[in-house]
Formats: C-alpha cells, structure tokens, sequence
C-alpha cells in the first residue's frame, strides 16, 4: 500500500495549529509606534504544542527537543524586525529577540490563564515563516552514526506510532530525512568502510542546511564535522512552516 499524506503527520500529533485559529476569535488591532499590530494566534495555541511535545512517551522524546525558528520573507531578515510578541496586561513580550531565529516562548501558568494574543508588527509585502523543528540534543563531539541517526528518526515514528495505532500510522509518512545545520567554514563528511566522503564545504558566513538521508549509506558509516553542528533537526513527515502574515 502507498503511504500518503493524509493529514496525520507529526504536527497533528502535536495537535499543532497555533497559528490557525484566528478566524474563530475577534480580531484584534492595536497601535504601536505608528505602525499597527495584527493578532496572528493566541498563547494557548502555542502553549499546546510544547505541552504535547512534552506528554510524549519517554521512548519517543529523550533525546529530541521542540523549537520554532523564524525567517522574514523575502528578504530573509531576523524574525524581531517583524515585533512579534504576546501581547500581556503587564506588557509586550518579544518572542524574538536580537539576531536569533528562535522563538523564546515563556511557559507559565499565570500567561496560560491570560490567554493573552500574539501580534505581529509587518506590512503586508512582507511574512514570517516559522518552521517547527525537532533538534536533536547537542553532540559531545560534532560526529554521530548512521545508527544514531535511524534512531532518532525511530523516536518520531514511534511518537506517530503511540497516538495513532499500528494501522493508522501505517499510512501516516516516516521521518527519515535529518537537516544537518553546518556550521560557517565547516566541512561535513561521511566516512564509509575508512573511507571519507566530503558532503559540505561551508565557505559561507553562515550555517548551511544538508539534507541526510542516513539509508543510503552504508552501516557503520560515520558522519562528522570538524566544527561543532549548529544544530541537527529529524525533519518531520509533513509540512513543517507556518505563515504569519497581515491580511490585506
């Protein structure tokens, strides 16, 4: 049987639409520094995500992290230039901050009860895209294995497995792509039998995203970096961005 895309990847196992509620609620526009503000979704429906994340069963979770890393399109500008914020009764607070493109959500039971609105501050030409990523945790050293590999892509399958059912999840897609986020003047390789295989060669200033199918290497095989890995992401097996943007 073809497995196919039915909806019933990881993000609905996250039960995530944080984002996609906001039709159901009253709109919300509020001035800041000339410019107005759009309501793009809410805290809970951001809160469930990380909540559901974190309810996952120990074998499917131990080694993986949730995070949301943001982009301004098109010019691919850091997500602050955007004021994307939870709007609270005792303040804004930016849930992007500087040069970073994670989203830093604070977590507590006095915002859960608020509920307060996430605003986006943008002209309608421009959007920020989020992308929901599964990091693995940091390496001691920048290397891992194929079979290191398998299993973490093993963790999310498995996660899909336990709130699905054995015959739903039979035609939910697997993760079996990682991005390796390469660090700026990195090289990345793959040794196979002794043998190294130079797969990126980032002369570039910042890092670089290749895409790692482990299956088509060998076992045993060794991929490694002789600079630390930006980050390493199980990608999901289903769309994994989000839009915020201003209706016209």
């Amino acid at each position: 049987m073809k497995k196919t895309g039915i909806g019933m990847g990881l993000l609905a196992v996250l039960l995530v639409a944080p984002f996609s509620s906001v039709s159901a609620e009253p709109e919300e526009t509020v001035t800041v520094t000339g410019q107005h503000a759009m309501r793009v979704g809410s805290y809970k429906g951001i809160y469930r995500v990380y909540d559901r994340f974190d309810r996952l069963p120990d074998k499917a979770g131990k080694n993986l992290s949730l995070h949301f890393l943001g982009d301004i399109l098109p010019d691919h500008a850091v997500p602050s230039e955007a004021r994307v914020v939870l709007h609270a009764k005792e303040g804004d607070i930016p849930l992007f901050v500087g040069q970073d493109r994670e989203m830093h959500f604070p977590r507590s039971e006095a915002l859960l009860a608020e509920n307060p609105p996430v605003l986006l501050t943008l002209p309608s030409n421009r959007k920020v895209q989020l992308e929901l990523a599964i990091e693995v945790d940091p390496l001691p050293v920048p290397s891992f294995t194929k079979e290191q590999a398998v299993g973490w892509m093993g963790e999310i399958n498995a996660a899909i497995r336990d709130f699905f059912g054995v015959i739903l999840a039979f035609l939910a897609p697997d993760a079996h792509r990682l991005k390796i986020d390469v660090a700026p003047g990195a090289r990345f390789e793959a040794v196979e039998n002794g043998t190294p295989r130079l797969l990126v060669d980032n002369q570039g200033a910042v890092p670089y995203t290749f895409i790692l199918r482990p299956q088509d290497y060998q076992n045993g095989t060794v991929f490694r970096s002789d600079r630390p890995f930006s980050m390493i992401r199980v990608k999901i097996p289903t769309d994994e961005f989000f839009t915020l943007k201003r209706k016209n």
